[in-house]
């Protein structure tokens, strides 16, 4: 059973890490940003095929080395699905003006890029300690993009 869980942890990295890093995401990105503006968030908001696949990764990592988080995990996970619905039916309805989640600003995306090198460092590693360590950190900063999204709907509405 165990080896089970190891394999199919092993598969959701694969294709969180090489699915998002195919030319179609390339393709999509727009002129003028930054590459390091082309992230995680901006991948977890536009593909709504890719999220499942990157919150049941967390959720597996935070069972093994964090148990106690999971439940907050899921809470978090469940407001994001929230505000996303929420953030796109607005942008359909033309409430948003070009609200944009790159435009976070630069002392969180640098944050969070630190903290996802430092995560992908430790996945690499198989580092128990440093991923324990980094999944408070990861859910942290998903808090704060939660209340990024909040504060851009409240703030349009």
């Amino acid at each position: 059973m165990k080896t089970g869980k190891v394999l199919l942890l092993v598969l959701i990295l694969l294709i969180a890490l090489v699915s998002p890093l195919s030319t179609s995401y390339a393709e999509d990105a727009p002129e003028g940003k930054e590459e390091t503006r082309h992230s995680y968030e901006g991948m977890y908001l536009k593909y709504d095929k890719l999220r499942p696949h990157f919150n049941y990764y967390y959720e597996l990592l935070i069972e093994r080395h964090e148990p106690a988080l999971k439940e907050e995990w899921t809470l978090i996970v469940q407001e994001r699905e929230t505000l996303i619905k929420k953030y796109r039916e607005m942008k359909k309805e033309g409430k948003l003006k070009d609200a944009d989640f790159h435009n976070l600003d630069e002392e969180w995306n640098q944050k969070h890029q630190d903290v996802q090198e430092r995560f992908l460092q430790a996945v690499k590693e198989r580092n128990d300690d440093s991923l324990k360590m980094l999944l408070s950190e990861l859910i942290a900063l998903q808090k704060e993009m939660n209340e990024y999204l909040q504060s851009v709907i409240k703030n349009e509405s």
